[in-house]
């Protein structure tokens, strides 16, 4: 069983949560993002029980990056569009510049067209992060989720990527779970 939580946030608002592997952390996300409903207590969104509230709508709220981003074999335009399908090229490239990538996108010669994932273009760890990060500024849905989005990368990389993630969802709330603390600065606050 998962510990009670009491936890508020403010639209905006970014929070960090740290602790040990198997706290419930991960779990905690997956309540926010109603994949799992809380067993007891309250969940409210906006002041409203999301029992209450249709679960597709709830979930649309919701952008998630997890330690293990998924690179599809398509391109990099169609990797980013999976967060907003009538994203522009123009939304793509100013969410590759917020999350970190606009120096990689520009080497590319086929640009938003090249190939990522099997037969195309690898991406390094440090990349998928950002590809992740990318993604969620395209969705711009309010509320980012974070779960061990740094887990896999060297301490300045972690420290990097976080700083970049937090300028792109500067507009949005954020929580992210980790058990490191790499990169805790940038959020308004640590539980």
């Amino acid at each position: 069983d998962m510990p009670a939580v009491t936890l508020a946030l403010r639209p905006g608002a970014s929070l960090a949560i740290t602790g040990a592997n198997g706290a419930g952390k991960s779990t905690l996300l997956a309540v926010l993002a109603r994949h799992i409903d809380p067993t007891s207590g309250r969940y409210a969104l906006a002041g409203e029980s999301v029992a209450d509230l249709d679960l597709d709508r709830t979930r649309e709220r919701f952008a998630i990056v997890d330690d293990e981003p998924h690179v599809f074999a398509s391109t990099l335009r169609e990797n980013l569009r999976l967060a907003r399908p009538g994203a522009s090229d123009a939304d793509l490239l100013a969410a590759v510049d917020q999350a970190g990538l606009a120096a990689m996108v520009a080497e590319l010669p086929a640009g938003l067209d090249t190939m990522l994932g099997t037969g195309g273009r690898g991406l390094s760890g440090g990349e998928r992060a950002r590809l992740a990060i990318a993604r969620a500024a395209v969705s711009r849905r309010p509320v980012v989720l974070l779960d061990e989005p740094v887990a896999h990368l060297d301490h300045s990389t972690a420290v990097a990527v976080l700083r970049d993630l937090r300028e792109a969802t500067a507009d949005r709330t954020v929580v992210m779970v980790s058990h490191r603390a790499d990169g805790l600065e940038e959020f308004d606050s640590v539980m």
